[in-house]
């Protein structure tokens, strides 16, 4: 875990943005980083790592399940540290096996399976319908998907947010896209 949070604090580190240890308290579980940008608080954000032994790879696989568990726990350990939600709240996935992508989360989020290169029907609604039914999504302005055995990051922008213009600017960037997560 010490080196999954040293990958999320490189990374925005390299946005410009210091990530820095929440303050432990005794009360509720809150996210793991505060944003800064220069000597403001930017945001918060919640490390949610994905590791081989989570998945199964079964017939019936958890890994959407999985998924979507995450978000829920992310939103309900942002709304602790920003229950007015005056600044940006980030989930940042870091994906360490091969087994999960970024379609799974794409497939949690729009009930879309993704193949390469082209829209599909919906096909299930199902994880996006328990995450709007708990209000998580509104929660959540931006997510941030590193696989760290693929030279990618992906990202997802709440378009609802009033935050997404500023994120966009500040953390999304077609030039990071094709960075290798190891290398941060």
């Amino acid at each position: 875990m010490k080196a999954d949070k040293e990958l999320t604090i490189g990374f925005f580190r390299s946005k410009g943005i210091d990530a820095r240890h929440f303050p432990k308290q005794k009360e509720g579980k809150k996210p793991d980083f505060e944003l800064y940008s220069e000597k403001t608080l930017f945001g918060f954000c919640e490390l949610k790592s994905i590791v081989d032994y989570e998945v199964c790879g079964l017939r019936h696989d958890p890994t959407y399940n999985k998924i979507q568990n995450k978000i829920h726990e992310a939103s309900n350990q942002l709304k602790a540290a920003n229950p007015d939600h005056t600044v940006p709240n980030v989930i940042f996935f870091l994906n360490r096996t091969d087994k999960v992508g970024w379609q799974d989360l794409w497939h949690v989020l729009t009930g879309q399976i993704m193949p390469p290169n082209q829209p599909s029907e919906i096909v299930d609604l199902s994880y996006l319908k328990r995450l709007l039914e708990k209000d998580d999504l509104a929660r959540i302005d931006f997510i941030v998907w590193p696989d760290t055995n693929r030279p990618i990051i992906s990202y997802v922008i709440n378009q609802d947010s009033g935050f997404s213009a500023v994120l966009r600017k500040n953390i999304s960037s077609v030039a990071y896209e094709n960075t290798d997560i190891n290398s941060i």
